[in-house]
């Protein structure tokens, strides 16, 4: 066994312990490997801060490995905890002008995760912002972004970012001077898996308190939900996206969780659930019962689990998964057909920021991305892939 594969097994099971609120046994730290891949693990996998809490048991037993070594954690958890209230700041000036301009908006992932999934919010770390506005309001938001310094991270051109918002993909933005980054995504498809269950979200929110100020999020049974599609939808290549969904469940209440489940069932999102539950049972030691056991053994889960590419992952490994196997693992883990057919229609006939930037059509005749698409696509060796990958 390689030395990453024995940190990362010392690294899921660190983070076990800090979730369930246990300290972490002494002989973890001794793992073959860990000192020499711990840390880069623990960076790959987005649980650095999760770790660090773990590791406090270096210092309350003096067997920290060296000197150096425990200062070297110490300090790039100041990074972390720098950029979480950096971020915080960020999120509570931007929902004050929000506020301000009646433009409603739902925040998602990094701080509401870090709240809702968390014993301690800075225990989870997070690169950017994701907010989630209407599509009518994209514009207004676009608007009081620039006016706080914020700028496109792909330059657009009036035309483009207008074909652009018809396509739905969302605006990533970027403050320089505060090094804030801020991803806008708007419109149903962004939050939900339809258009129903994306009203319920918007509907159902509910109310944080970050850094001062009142910001709304999804409930944490929709937060389960969204958090096993944005794993399926990356293959589960980082082990916080399993740490979210193994925080979300033990915070839940036992009334929660049935909803959980019978939400999961009507918006078509069982095999996500189950697989989300599964790997949070099997890398963190989460406790699965009725239901939630029967999901996360169904068939299609068992088949999908073994893709899961987490303990495969060494610390160099790029954090974009290739294309194709996202592609196919997200197509596999649809519920109905009909979701995968959908799918498959969006992906080969919604254009992408390349196919606007390079086929450069008037907004009026966007329409016609429709029909460039897959034309474009014929040039793209991703038909091969994926008749490698079936086979």
């Amino acid at each position: 066994m390689t030395d990453f594969a024995n940190g990362f097994d010392a690294l899921r099971k660190i983070c076990a312990c800090v979730l369930r609120g246990e300290p972490v046994p002494l002989a973890l730290l001794s793992e073959p490997g860990f000192a020499e891949q711990g840390y880069a693990l623990a960076e790959r996998h987005h649980v650095f801060p999760l770790v660090y809490a773990g590791l406090e048991a270096w210092k309350n037993a003096g067997a920290a490995p060296t000197p150096a070594a425990a200062n070297a954690w110490h300090r790039r958890m100041l990074v972390h905890a720098r950029k979480a209230i950096r971020y915080e700041q960020e999120l509570a000036a931007l929902a004050a002008r929000l506020a301000a301009a009646g433009v409603e908006f739902l925040a998602v992932k990094g701080p509401v995760l870090a709240r809702q999934a968390y014993p301690v919010s800075v225990w989870r770390g997070y690169d950017d912002l994701d907010i989630r506005v209407r599509s009518k309001d994209l514009l207004a938001v676009v608007r009081i972004l620039a006016e706080r310094g914020y700028s496109r991270s792909v330059p657009l051109d009036a035309r483009g970012a207008a074909c652009a918002r018809c396509a739905g993909i969302e605006v990533a933005m970027v403050n320089q001077d505060q090094a804030c980054f801020l991803d806008v995504a708007h419109g149903w498809r962004a939050l939900a898996p339809g258009r129903r269950a994306a009203d319920e979200i918007w509907e159902e929110a509910v109310t944080l308190e970050i850094a001062g100020t009142r910001v709304r999020a999804p409930r944490p049974e929709h937060a389960l939900l969204l958090a096993c599609a944005h794993g399926a939808h990356h293959r589960w290549d980082r082990l916080v996206w399993v740490a979210d969904v193994a925080g979300l469940w033990a915070r839940l209440a036992p009334a929660a969780r049935t909803d959980a489940g019978a939400l999961a069932r009507r918006w078509r999102m069982e095999t996500m659930l189950g697989l989300g539950l599964g790997l949070a049972a099997e890398n963190l030691e989460a406790t699965l019962d009725g239901r939630a056991a029967e999901l996360s053994a169904a068939p299609r889960v068992r088949s999908l689990a073994p893709r899961v590419p987490l303990a495969q992952v060494a610390p160099d490994t790029p954090h974009d998964e290739p294309l194709i196997d996202c592609l196919r693992f997200e197509h596999d883990a649809q519920d109905t057909a009909f979701r995968r057919l959908r799918m498959k229609a969006n992906w080969l006939c919604t254009p992408t920021l390349a196919d606007i930037r390079e086929t450069p059509l008037p907004s009026a005749l966007y329409p016609l991305y429709a029909l460039i698409r897959p034309f474009r696509l014929l040039r793209h060796p991703w038909l091969r892939d994926w008749r490698k990958l079936a086979g």
